[in-house]
This record gives structure tokens, sequence and C-alpha cells, in this order.
């Protein structure tokens, strides 16, 4: 909790700043702005410690195939969210709007064989 409350307000400073660097330079605003995103992924790689032990756990108790397909999924979400969010930071709502699509696709991609799993259990269970 300790750490959600030192990134929330390291989010707040950095988000005065860079209103203020907007107001003089819109493109250093946005590489401050990319800057800053980088920062706090880094920083909160700290926290990831406990989920990796745990999602290791469960790979071991479920199949790891199917599990494989679900934390690529959770990446590719949290990849997407955060290019998209940077576009339209930058005011290219357009462009932010295609990584999003693009992002649905490769989880749509990604999880295909996790949907075989599930068609052939479903077909096995009518049977």
């Amino acid at each position: 909790m300790g750490e959600l409350v030192k990134i929330a307000a390291m989010a707040v400073v950095a988000a005065v700043l860079i209103s203020v660097l907007n107001q003089y330079s819109k493109t250093y605003a946005v590489v401050a702005t990319v800057a800053v995103c980088c920062l706090f992924l880094l920083y909160s790689v700290r926290m990831l410690s406990p989920l990796l032990d745990m999602l290791a756990r469960l790979s071991d108790t479920y199949s790891s195939a199917d599990f494989g397909c679900v934390v690529k999924a959770v990446g590719i979400a949290i990849v997407t969210q955060g290019a998209a969010d940077i576009c339209a930071d930058a005011g290219q709502g357009a462009v932010a709007g295609r990584v999003v699509l693009a992002g649905k696709i490769a989880i749509v991609a990604v999880t295909l064989p996790l949907f075989q799993s599930l068609v052939e259990l479903l077909a096995e269970l009518l049977r």
C-alpha cells in the first residue's frame, strides 16, 4: 500500500510539471510523459516479485500452455493501454484507437489455443 501512495504522489507531481512544460513546448511535454511512464514502469517492476511467485505456483497447478495464453493476454493489454494513453495524451486519438484495436487482435490471436481447448472440452462433454 505504501508503494502505491509513493507512485500516486510522484504521478501528481509529474502531472503538474508536465502541464507546465506543455504550455511552453508540447513536444517536450510528450517526451517527458513517455519518460515518466517508463520510470513508473521500472519502479512498479519491484512490486511484481510476489505476483511472479504466485504465477509460478499457478502454472504448476494448471496447464502451462493455457496459463501462458492468459499471462500473454494480460501483458498485451497492459502494454496496449500504456501506448494508447501516451498517444491520446499527445493528441493522437486516432492512433490511440488503432493501438487499442491492434492490441485486441493480438489478444485474440494469442488466446486462440485456449479457445481451441475450450471447444474440444465442450465437444467431449456433449458426446
